[in-house]
């Protein structure tokens, strides 16, 4: 379906997955595979594996936010203005309290509640 997409609009097809859902379906595999009595995983317990992380992970995240809350233009705004500020505050595997980070953001007068 992505690819479809991709060839369609001309982009390349980029597969939204982490190591973690990839280590995820490997084991959905194994218990696909425990569920028929198999002792390893054959392509039918993968492709069921991947059917139902696609039903569950892949529509959620195609959904959007936006299809289940009613965001005004501001109210994005500011969501994305915050990711922003977060994004700028926190580097790749650095750590900080919540607390500190919303005290942090509120200084600079982004609201607390976002």
């Amino acid at each position: 379906d992505m690819r479809r997409q991709s060839n369609e609009t001309g982009e390349a097809a980029a597969i939204p997955i982490t190591v973690r859902q990839l280590e995820a379906i490997v084991r959905l595999s194994e218990a696909f595979a425990k569920m028929t009595l198999c002792h390893v995983a054959n392509d039918n317990h993968v492709m069921e594996a991947i059917r139902l992380f696609n039903n569950s992970t892949m529509d959620a995240a195609r959904s959007g936010i936006n299809q289940h809350i009613n965001l005004t233009p501001e109210m994005a705004n500011e969501i994305k203005q915050a990711e922003t500020q977060i994004k700028r505050r926190m580097g790749i595997g650095s750590h900080i309290s919540e607390r500190r980070l919303i005290d942090e953001l509120s200084r600079i007068g982004m609201n607390e509640s976002i």
